[in-house]
Formats: C-alpha cells, structure tokens, sequence
C-alpha cells in the first residue's frame, strides 16, 4: 500500500490522545517524522516512577531476612506488576516508527476504498476508548485509595506480628530513614499514587489500544471478503476480473498488515502469557484470605486487560477465515474455469488464519484465557501451602 500521501492518521483518535498525555505517542505534526525526544520524555517519566518496585523489592529482601513473613504476596505482586506493566509499555514505544506505519495504513481510503461501516465502527471504537479510559481510572483509585480503609487493621497486624510496617500507604516500602509521620508519609503516598497512575493506568489503556488496532484490521479483512463478491458478481468478464486481480492484491496488503501488526505488538504480549498468570494468583491469594479491595481492582484490572485483548485475537482469526467462507457463497461455479482455478487458491490461503501471537508463545485466542487461568489456580494453590 501506497501511505506517502497519508498526512494524518484517521483512526485511534481518543487512544492516541490519552498515550499523547503519556509521552507514548508522537504529536500529530511529528507523524511523519517521530523525534527522539519522545523516548526521552517516557525514559524521564519511568526513571521518575523506578523506585515504587525499587523500596517494594527492599521491603521484601528486609522482611525475609527478618523472618517476618508479612505482606510477601504484596511485594511480590508489586514487584511483578510494575516491571510487567513497564515492559509492555517500552516494547511499544521501541516499535513506535512501525506502528505509525500500521496506522497509516489503517488511514488509506484511497486505494482500496473505504471499508464498510468504518465510521460507524470507528465512532464507536473512540466511544469505548473513553469508556474505558475511566473505568481503568475507577481501577488504578481502588488500588491506591483502599489502604486508607484498613490502616485499623494494618496497625493491628503490626502488634500482633510485633513488626512496624508503614500503613496507609499503596504497597510496602523501604525507606533508609523513619518517614511514619505527616507530612513525609503523605508524600510518600502521593508518590505511590503517582507511579500507579503512570504505569498501570498507560499499560491498561494500552491493551485497550491494541485491540482496537486488531477491530481495525477485522474491518479490512470485512472489506476484502465485501471487495472479492462486488467483484465475482461483476458481469462483465473482463471487469470482472479486473476487479478480482484487485481483490487479491487487497488481500495479500491486508495479510501483510496482520504480519506487520504482530510484528509491532508480538513481543508486548508476551506480558499478557508470562506474568498475567503469576498476577492474578498473587492477587487471586489475597482476595480469598481477605478480599481488599487492592488486589481486587488489581485482579479485575490485568484480567479485563487480558481478556479484551484475547478477545480481539480470537475476533480476528475467525474474521480472516471467513474470507474464505463469504467466497465460497458465492456463485463461483458459473465462473470462468480459470478464474475457478484462481478463486480455489484465495479459498487455500484463507484457510489460514491471521492470528494474533504474543512472541513465541502463540496466538491470543480465548483458549489463552483458559491456560491463564489454569495458570492462575496454580500460583494460588501454591501460596496456600506455603504461606
């Protein structure tokens, strides 16, 4: 596809604006020509966010040599969101240049025309982008505010394990100095808050972000199956199978865009297999010993995000099959014996699906939610006969 006269991209418009609140997003007058100071902006911003998983990591290495095994799953629940939740946010913005790409292509009306029912997808895509925006927002508050309704407890628990843990606060911390006093605690927390809204509140807008850009993909592979019937009904031979040859090459650039789109996103996944499992048994733990409200949000949060991105992956393989499907309805057998010949080897290829991978661990489908979950058993299992 031909995306040099593509000045503006016209799709993601509300997800590209909130990652553009984030640094994570070039501005639109930078599109064509993404400057480095959008790395530096978010390497500042993370360095600023590093030491949240930094003092849990301390607290925890503390607490263990101590042999005062409280508020373990915490720690590592911290430790492992932070860094699970940086990675997939620096893995898309190292392929920023390629997704801009994708995105132009996603943009070009030109050469194959415009989808059918892009702008009533799309306006609702945006809809939904700040829908979901919000509730992320309602997510990340329940995970930073809960503390504050179990200091009671906390302070009791202190007693009772004769340890001085800091309570109020997002997660535990280390500090080199006392800090349980006002106002260094409050900074404290605001810090803690902070970071969360940094790093969670962007890693789960960016899940919703990607499957967007997966709905958009399903509506060119829509467009392809509408292209390849308005031109097998062509009655014109030689129209028709100019418009066929067409067809085909619109199938082969949206294919590309499948590959170009896990090339870009592939290796964030790769968050969603690994560490989605770990998470949500930590939080899974907690839940079922004390249902806080933390892990709770914590739980739904990665879970939701999870979801809605298999969904997308299982949406998009089941849409680059039924090209396949919508030609076969058609009334092919009246057709050319050539053009027969030709049609047969576009059923072929779409018999294999576009599939949305997460690296080398394969595709995201809704049977990827089940091995999670599996996963998930597990770990919390294994926290019940340990701790």
């Amino acid at each position: 596809m031909n995306i040099e006269h593509i000045k503006e991209i016209e799709v993601l418009e509300n997800s590209l604006k909130f990652l553009r609140i984030f640094f994570l997003f070039p501005r639109k007058s930078e599109i064509n020509d993404p400057k480095k100071n959008v790395y530096w902006k978010f390497i500042l911003l993370s360095l600023s966010t590093a030491y949240f998983s930094i003092g849990a990591a301390i607290h925890l290495v503390v607490n263990v040599r101590s042999g005062a095994f409280v508020n373990v799953d915490k720690d590592v629940g911290t430790i492992i969101s932070y860094y699970g939740a940086l990675y997939f946010i620096s893995r898309y913005l190292g392929n920023i240049k390629y997704i801009i790409i994708l995105y132009k292509q996603f943009s070009d009306f030109k050469t194959y025309g415009l989808p059918n029912n892009f702008e009533k997808t799309n306006k609702l895509l945006n809809k939904f982008s700040k829908i979901y925006f919000v509730y992320h927002m309602f997510i990340v508050t329940g995970m930073t505010t809960s503390t504050l309704l179990t200091i009671g407890t906390c302070e009791e628990e202190n007693l009772e394990n004769n340890i001085n843990d800091i309570c109020g606060l997002v997660g535990p911390t280390w500090l080199p100095f006392e800090f349980d006093y006002f106002p260094l605690k409050q900074i404290v927390y605001g810090y803690q808050v902070y970071c969360s809204f940094v790093i969670f509140q962007l890693a789960g807008h960016l899940s919703y972000t990607l499957m967007e850009s997966v709905e958009h993909l399903i509506i060119r592979f829509e467009h392809v199956g509408h292209t390849f019937v308005e031109a097998l009904n062509e009655k014109n031979s030689y129209t028709r199978r100019e418009k066929f040859y067409v067809a085909i090459q619109y199938h082969n650039d949206v294919i590309q865009m499948g590959k170009l789109l896990n090339s870009c996103f592939a290796p964030s996944l790769i968050v969603h297999i690994s560490l989605t499992g770990p998470v949500l048994g930590v939080a899974g733990y907690r839940f079922l010993t004390e249902i806080p409200l933390d892990s709770t949000c914590l739980f739904f949060g990665w879970m939701f995000s999870t979801f809605i991105v298999c969904r997308g992956g299982q949406r998009l393989s089941e849409a680059s099959l039924a090209v396949g499907d919508v030609i076969y309805r058609v009334n092919w057998y009246n057709l050319e014996t050539d053009l027969q010949r030709d049609l047969k080897m576009v059923m072929l290829r779409s018999r294999k699906p576009v599939y949305l991978r997460a690296g080398p661990f394969g595709p995201m489908t809704y049977s990827t939610i089940v091995t999670i979950l599996k996963t998930c058993y597990s770990y919390i299992t294994l926290l019940k006969q340990t701790m």
